[in-house]
């Protein structure tokens, strides 16, 4: 097996890059850009989990939508709620503001741009995301050779139909997922049969139930274990 055959396929959000602590960061900013925009006193504003809480609702009743769309129909419905107008300008101002602002802060965890550079050339690397976050955004363009998101292939990992879009769209023998979530990275990619290393940055047991090929705390020391998993 030559290196050039196997194609590492990372996830984004908390994998290269720390989205939580961004998102939180950004969503707390919009909180005080509707309390300047609308005049609506802070404390009446839903909180960080209330407006989740919104999003994650909105997103079951409208399956298959758009990401975007569906943050920007969330938004509309917490004007709503707090008795403002939802007009389409004043939504797309919110949402452009918190799309601008989690962008702005979303940045790649420190090992990130260096392993990418280190793996470029022998293998073929590869981004499988569920989020929308785009990595020319945070210092990573250039680094891929193939980008995927959910939004555009049609669907979410850990579905068979995210990983075989990859498969069919990248002339590799063999795939590695790297990534953070055991459902979604482990789970999903070993069903496919693909090899699994988890990035397991905050220390979490590992449940009984699932098993990576291979763990490790950060990219550090990657290309070794594909070297392991791959000889």
């Amino acid at each position: 097996m030559t290196a050039n055959t196997i194609a590492l396929v990372f996830d984004g959000d908390q994998t290269l890059w720390d989205f939580r602590s961004a998102l939180d960061r950004a969503l707390a900013d919009t909180r005080v850009e509707i309390c300047r925009i609308t005049g609506t006193p802070l404390d009446a504003i839903p909180t960080i989990a209330e407006i989740t809480a919104h999003r994650d609702h909105v997103a079951l009743q409208t399956s298959g939508a758009r990401l975007e769309a569906i943050r920007r129909e969330s938004f509309a419905r917490i004007l709503g709620e707090i008795g403002v107008p939802a007009s389409e300008e004043t939504v797309m101002r919110v949402t452009q503001f918190f799309l601008g602002r989690r962008h702005e802060m979303c940045r790649p965890y420190p090992d990130s741009v260096p392993a990418l550079r280190a793996l470029k050339g022998t293998y073929q690397l590869v981004l499988l995301s569920n989020g929308n976050s785009q990595p020319e955004h945070m210092g990573l363009g250039g680094l891929f050779d193939y980008t995927f998101f959910a939004d555009d292939v049609g669907a979410e990992k850990p579905s068979p139909q995210a990983f075989a879009h990859v498969v069919n769209s990248c002339p590799a023998t063999t795939f590695f997922s790297i990534g953070d979530s055991l459902e979604h990275d482990i789970d999903g990619a070993q069903a496919c049969g693909w090899k699994t290393v988890w990035i397991n940055r905050d220390g979490r047991a590992l449940p009984e139930y699932f098993r990576p090929d291979a763990t490790l705390s950060n990219l550090t020391g990657l290309s070794q274990v594909v070297e392991r998993l791959s000889g």
